[in-house]
């Protein structure tokens, strides 16, 4: 796996092991860098104002990385404002250990902060990758639907769920419905609410059969600062591993198939014609 972004780019750059030889950065950024070694350390400095709220997420278990990361945020006196190990991410399929750490801090004051990167189990080597984005929130989501096939009967109705992952303190209202549906479906627009994690969506149809299974996107639309922000949902299926975990695991296309109750298919196996009646020699 990789991963793309729009943000600009950097590499972590040694030594950077401690707040006193940090890597100075400039904000917003990705660095791409790894644990060297055992013990390693990764420190990057940003200038920070009073209010001001920044970013730190780490992208390496998702990527496969085996970087079981840390992350904290100090101030130029050493004092801890963030700290965190795991963070979970339903977007994540089937990653049983969410070992990637995510932290939002709003800063007290003017000066410098720094932000530290290790590893929980104080590994290293060059398999231990991540990329380290800081910025301040990007808000926005993401969006599974749950299953990602349905068998509708004819002119009925089937409902899918949709999950909302909310990125950054993203809070707004979500607006689901059917993209560009094909001829015969339709959904009744419906809201995901702030307090909402998952809505069931209805997907009707007025036709009595379809040949074969067609294609349905579901699309999420929402108003973030002043932007019209719209994401497809991604298809997927909700599923359990070692009898606890529960992960929503990405598929290809949402397939929707009608059929008709009252359809009977033709025998597979049809009898001979029975023979002619014969008058048998007595």
């Amino acid at each position: 796996p990789f991963a793309l972004d729009t943000l600009p780019e950097g590499s972590d750059q040694e030594p950077n092991n401690d707040a006193s030889s940090a890597q100075k950065v400039q904000l917003p950024i990705i660095l791409n860098g790894r644990m060297d070694r055992a013990n390693d350390e990764d420190v990057f400095q940003v200038e920070g104002r009073a209010g001001d709220t920044i970013v730190a997420e780490v992208t390496a278990r998702r990527l496969d990385s085996p970087l079981d990361s840390l992350l904290r945020v100090t101030d130029a006196s050493g004092k801890v404002l963030a700290f965190n190990d795991d963070h979970e991410d339903a977007g994540a399929g089937t990653n049983t250990h969410h070992a990637d750490s995510y932290l939002m801090v709003t800063l007290p004051a003017d000066g410098p902060y720094f932000v530290h990167l290790t590893d929980t189990a104080r590994m290293g080597g060059d398999e231990y990758a991540y990329r380290l984005r800081i910025s301040a929130p990007q808000p926005d989501f993401a969006l599974r639907v749950v299953p990602s096939s349905v068998a509708m009967r004819a002119k009925s109705n089937a409902t899918v769920s949709v999950y909302a992952i909310r990125k950054d303190g993203f809070t707004g209202d979500i607006k689901l419905g059917l993209k560009d549906p094909p001829g015969g479906f339709t959904a009744s627009l419906m809201t995901l609410s702030a307090k909402q994690e998952v809505a069931r969506l209805a997907v009707k149809t007025t036709l009595t059969e379809t040949k074969e299974p067609v294609n349905l996107v579901i699309e999420g639309r929402a108003k973030i600062g002043d932007r019209d922000v719209a994401h497809e949902a991604v298809p997927a299926e909700d599923k359990m591993q070692a009898f606890l975990w529960r992960h929503l695991v990405p598929a290809e296309d949402l397939k929707a198939l009608v059929y008709d109750p009252s359809f009977s298919p033709p025998p597979k196996r049809v009898p001979p014609p029975a023979p002619a009646d014969v008058s048998w020699p007595r």
